[in-house]
């Protein structure tokens, strides 16, 4: 190491020697180069012959140094580089753990579910238990096993909840496979015909989870498990409170065959109380709606046949009020109605023979300068009983306020036919003017 240092320094040392130590032996080597310093120093004869020297060992130890200095630099500039993609490797496999461990639960169930499978395989071939009925894969697989439906794919809140609303019990596996025994509750247990019939006599709920991870690590310090595998039952104490009324952990030997059966069965009769007291509950809460539906109905009917009723006041009132207008206005065109002019009296005047749809005929003279509106207003009066022979009158000047009279008939020429417009002056129809035969036709104002 020291030859390095002396190459790469130009045979000089590299570091001054710290006060106080002992001088370093010299070699052989050294003290014969010293010799022949000495020897060269003293031959101030041959200045040419030690140039000579000088001028190789220089070349030697450049060409030594400059392979051992390129060396240097690449190591370097290695290192460096290192230094510099470590951080971003880390990085990467930060975030490659972070998506592994932040997978749906569906993947994660799933995953284990499959190595539960292959373990209870590998295990059925090297020891070829008996005890086992059916594979773990056709029973307990999502897609096409015989308790797919049963097996609650969310995490350890779902399955309470799921326990909560259907009133069911609900089964807990915890895997660990780091154990010698960890396949034992596999093939001695889920796999088995007694345990499969207790599934399906008692509808229980399942989940699987494995220790190994958080959710799982966390559902095992909740319930205090001291040892794995663990198997759990849940129910319902109350109406909103589950409890772990069995457990099963550690070597299947400790316990007997029936042990899950005999928990089942003395929590079961508490789990139907409580089923039998939420029907009775969703019956009295189904009889409280359906009378309150009764209610409603009834009281939306009363309400729609008083509405029905206003309706009929409101319509009634508006025709008692229109006919009172109508009999107002019909007083006061009385009161503007011109009277019949004679023939002798000097002014145009135009005869017509105005004839009724009863077949009734009327003759009258009207002033040829008024409007035929003054025939329409004579015929609505004619056509009004005990109107136009009245002797009551209103003649205020104005119709009344806020009523706007409409006929509800039209006034024809037969020959040719012509349906003659109120607002034309008299004399400039020729259709009646002089004289003219008019028919009336009731109209639908509707």
């Amino acid at each position: 190491m020291d030859l390095f240092r002396r190459i790469l320094h130009g045979g000089e040392v590299p570091f001054t020697p710290i006060p106080g130590t002992f001088p370093e032996p010299q070699t052989q080597q050294e003290t014969q180069t010293q010799r022949r310093d000495g020897s060269e120093q003293e031959e101030t004869s041959r200045p040419t012959t030690r140039r000579t020297i000088l001028s190789r060992r220089t070349i030697a130890m450049m060409v030594l140094q400059l392979p051992l200095v390129i060396l240097h630099y690449i190591m370097s500039f290695m290192i460096t580089m290192v230094s510099l993609i470590k951080p971003l490797y880390a990085l990467q496999g930060f975030y490659k753990r972070k998506s592994m461990r932040t997978s749906d639960g569906k993947s994660r169930l799933n995953n284990l579910l499959e190595l539960l499978s292959n373990e209870s395989e590998r295990t059925l071939n090297s020891e070829d238990s008996g005890l086992t009925t059916y594979s773990f894969g056709s029973l307990y697989s999502l897609e096409n096993g015989s308790f797919c439906q049963d097996i609650v794919q969310g995490s350890y809140t779902d399955l309470l909840n799921a326990c909560s609303e259907q009133c069911k019990f609900a089964m807990i596996y915890l895997h660990d496979s780091l154990l010698d025994n960890s396949t034992e509750y596999v093939n001695g247990l889920l796999c088995t015909e007694q345990f499969t019939t207790l599934i399906k006599k008692y509808q229980i709920l399942l989940w699987f989870s494995d220790v190994s991870t958080s959710e799982g690590l966390q559902v095992a310090n909740a319930l205090k498990v001291r040892q794995f595998p663990f198997l759990g039952l849940l129910s319902l104490k109350a109406e909103n409170k589950i409890e772990l009324f069995g457990r099963m952990e550690g070597s299947l030997t400790q316990y007997k065959a029936n042990f899950l059966e005999n928990m089942l069965g003395k929590a079961y009769s508490k789990l139907l109380q409580i089923r039998q007291q939420r029907q009775n509950n969703a019956l009295q809460q189904l009889i409280r709606e359906q009378q309150d539906n009764r209610y409603n109905e009834s009281l939306s009917a009363d309400q729609r046949r008083e509405r029905e009723r206003a309706t009929q006041r409101d319509t009634m009132n508006q025709a008692i009020e229109q006919a009172r207008l109508k009999m107002l206005w019909l007083l006061w065109r009385k009161s503007t109605l011109a009277p019949e002019p004679s023939s002798d009296s000097g002014i145009p005047t135009c005869k017509v023979a105005i004839r009724a749809d009863s077949g009734e005929r009327v003759i009258r003279r009207f002033d040829a300068s008024l409007p035929i509106e003054e025939i329409y207003a004579f015929v609505e009066l004619q056509r009004t009983p005990n109107t136009l022979d009245a002797e009551e009158s209103q003649n205020t000047g104005a119709p009344p306020r806020g009523y706007h009279h409409q006929y509800e008939f039209t006034l024809v020429s037969p020959v040719p036919r012509k349906e003659l417009e109120p607002s034309t002056v008299i004399h400039d129809e020729t259709a009646i003017f002089p004289s003219g035969t008019i028919i009336i036709e009731n109209v639908n104002r509707d």
